[in-house]
């Protein structure tokens, strides 16, 4: 069983503690549900990438209706996504499709988003997002199109027990997906125990000695994770306010950061996802 350190426990009970299970907070208080999701479209931008089933079977859709239908019950005013602050990306295709109601694409924020913004009336999506890499850059300091994580070597994976363990959990999580609903693969990646093994593996893992001539080479990957999730959260900041209700859909690997931030902001009144994405 896992030991969590006295600290850790204080940020749980801080979770906990910010709102009712219902989303019920103090009035000069924003609520925030801060949703872990995966990436529906799978990606390759992680050393280790998820492989999920095809969204667009009847089954699954039907699943992330449901998914919408429960996350509509927090009234959000505000549908906050993983994208671009400065982009228009998304919400250019919003747009379009509400007007044309066609099929939508499999990115969660199309699936998710777009729906859960639909049925609530938003004539718009609010992106947080500052994209980075762990290694300081950005899309502009890099090569375009931008190179792909290189696989480890056979005598790389031997020496990293790390990765061992990472492909492993991968491989649970896909598991899990395929033997149930959109919704309870949602309620495990949100669950605290599960939270904590992405900031192990971003955060804690690099906190370490580099190996090359720089001794903070590894702890700087985790500087910048860090300094990319900080300014998402100011990001949130910006959108929020008296009135609002802002939900964020953001992949699972930020929620620990962020949930963790919010819980001890006065300006938040965090709702904990679990309230909305429980088994019924």
């Amino acid at each position: 069983m896992r030991r969590f350190s006295t600290a850790a426990a204080l940020v749980l009970a801080a979770l906990s503690s910010q709102a009712a299970p219902g989303g019920d907070c103090p009035a000069d208080r924003t609520p925030l549900l801060i949703v872990g999701t995966f990436h529906m479209e799978g990606s390759t931008a992680d050393l280790v990438n998820q492989a999920p089933e095809d969204m667009s079977t009847p089954r699954r859709q039907a699943e992330i209706e449901a998914l919408v239908t429960r996350l509509a019950e927090f009234r959000p005013t505000r549908v906050a996504v993983e994208s671009s602050r400065i982009s228009n990306y998304w919400n250019d295709r919003y747009a379009a499709w509400r007007e044309t109601r066609g099929a939508l694409g499999f990115n969660e924020i199309e699936q998710v988003g777009f729906r859960l913004a639909d049925r609530m009336g938003h004539a718009a999506l609010s992106p947080v997002d500052y994209p980075m890499w762990m290694d300081g850059t950005t899309a502009v300091d890099r090569h375009q199109p931008p190179p792909q994580p290189e696989a480890a070597t056979k005598a790389e994976e031997a020496e990293s027990p790390l990765l061992t363990e990472v492909r492993a959990q991968v491989a649970a999580d896909d598991r899990v997906l395929a033997e149930g609903t959109v919704k309870e693969f949602l309620a495990y990646l949100n669950r605290p125990e599960r939270a904590v093994l992405n900031h192990r593996w971003d955060v804690i893992s690099n906190l370490a000695p580099g190996k090359g001539t720089a001794m903070y080479e590894t702890t700087d990957h985790a500087t910048n994770w860090y300094k990319r999730n900080l300014r998402i959260y100011t990001n949130l900041v910006a959108v929020s306010g008296p009135g609002e209700r802002v939900l964020f859909l953001v992949g699972a690997g930020h929620a620990h950061i962020l949930n963790g931030i919010a819980a001890t902001d006065p300006r938040f009144c965090l709702v904990p996802a679990t309230a909305f994405l429980a088994v019924d």
